[in-house]
Formats: C-alpha cells, structure tokens, sequence
C-alpha cells in the first residue's frame, strides 16, 4: 500500500464521523481507528436529543458508582449482538469480559464496526436490543470494573 493513499485515508477518517476503517488491498491489511466524541443532540433531530440525554443521564450515573463503565456507540447505526442471525450473543449480562473482548458489532453504510470493552469487569446491563438503531453516544451496554 501507498503512504500517500494511508495518508489521505488518515484525513477523510479524522474528518468523518466513523469511528473504524479497514481496507484490505493484495493481501495487505490495514486497520484504522479513532476514538469518536459524543455529538451534541441538536433540536433538529428528537431521537438524537433522547440519545444523548440518556447518555448524559447514565454517565451521571456511573459518576456516583465509579466502578460502573458504559459502553456508548461510536457511530449511528445498527447494533448486533451476535456475529450472525441466529447465533449466539458476544455476550450476556453477568459474563465476564477483557479489555478489547468483542461486545457486538455495529452496522453503518454495510461495513460491520467492532464493539468492544475497553476495560475488564463484568457486564451489569445491556441497554439495546439486538437489531436496534443506534446513535453515537448513545449507552449499549455497563461493566461493572474489575477491583
């Protein structure tokens, strides 16, 4: 792969609100990644302002249990919580997870974006269903962190 090519993949990336890229190219793989902010809801969108209020709303929450950790979606989408239909869940509640352990998968614009833990714990709560549109920011699942 050409530097100039990553290079300019490394800018549309940081000006784009996808959270993950990956590009295989003759055998060449590479994988980028940034970590997205919450976007400010804006008046214009209902779901997004409830998003984001829930959002706010549970990191409140997790302020007062510091050892709670939400797990937000990096990008609007559809959250999955299986690798495929009829498959078994990446995980259930009480189960317990490392950091970088596959949480789900996120569908966007038909590229499959990685959920995963970025810490290690227990997972306390899911607070989507399988299939359901997601927005960034938005709360997908709680860990309860390891001592």
């Amino acid at each position: 792969m050409d530097l100039d090519l990553i290079e300019r993949l490394m800018r549309l990336l940081e000006n784009s609100s996808v959270n993950e890229l990956e590009l295989t190219e003759n055998g060449t793989r590479i994988r980028l990644s940034k970590t997205v902010a919450a976007p400010r809801p804006s008046a214009s969108s209902a779901a997004a302002s409830s998003a984001g209020a829930r959002a706010e709303a549970t990191a409140s929450a997790s302020a007062a249990r510091p050892k709670e950790h939400v797990i937000v979606a990096g990008l609007p989408g559809t959250f999955y919580r299986s690798p495929l239909p009829g498959e078994a869940p990446f995980v259930e509640i009480g189960a317990l997870v490392e950091d970088g352990r596959k949480l789900g998968i996120i569908e966007a614009m038909k590229m499959m974006n990685p959920v995963e833990a970025d810490c290690a714990g227990r997972i306390t709560a899911i607070h989507v269903e399988d299939g359901a549109a997601v927005t960034a920011g938005m709360p997908l699942m709680t860990i309860e962190k390891a001592a």
